[in-house]
């Protein structure tokens, strides 16, 4: 019994060690893959909320709600994006460096409109 309860221990402490290293595993692949989002962006002076998919209703919703200055915003990064495509010449490195893809500007509108689908969903039923 004394040496089932030692084993359980080290078994225990092994998973435990072998879950600091997973996690510290995935912290790294995930600043890896965040800097290779970043880097995309940049390229063709996107931010991450302008390439959220708009046919999602609560996205699309968002997007209406957003204030006109925001969504002019939006729109001329959006044609920005598709001219550097269509040329295949990212944005200079010097534009590049001043930019903040990461910056969230559409987050609280898309919560908002979750959770009134929710709500909704609750109240009256799915549609």
């Amino acid at each position: 019994i004394v040496i089932q309860a030692v084993e359980k221990a080290q078994l225990s402490t092994a998973i435990m060690a072998l879950n600091q290293i997973a996690k510290r595993a995935w912290g790294v692949v995930a600043k890896q893959y965040q800097a290779a989002v970043v880097s995309r962006l940049n390229q063709y002076g996107l931010k991450y909320d302008d390439i959220l998919n708009e046919a999602e209703p609560d996205i699309k919703l968002a997007i209406d709600r957003l204030s006109t200055e925001a969504r002019m915003h939006r729109d001329r990064r959006l044609k920005r994006a598709m001219d550097i495509s269509f040329k295949k010449k990212p944005l200079p490195n010097e534009v590049q460096a001043v930019l903040t893809p990461l910056e969230p500007y559409m987050y609280a509108l898309v919560e908002e409109a979750k959770t009134l689908r929710l709500e909704r969903e609750l109240l009256k039923g799915a549609r």
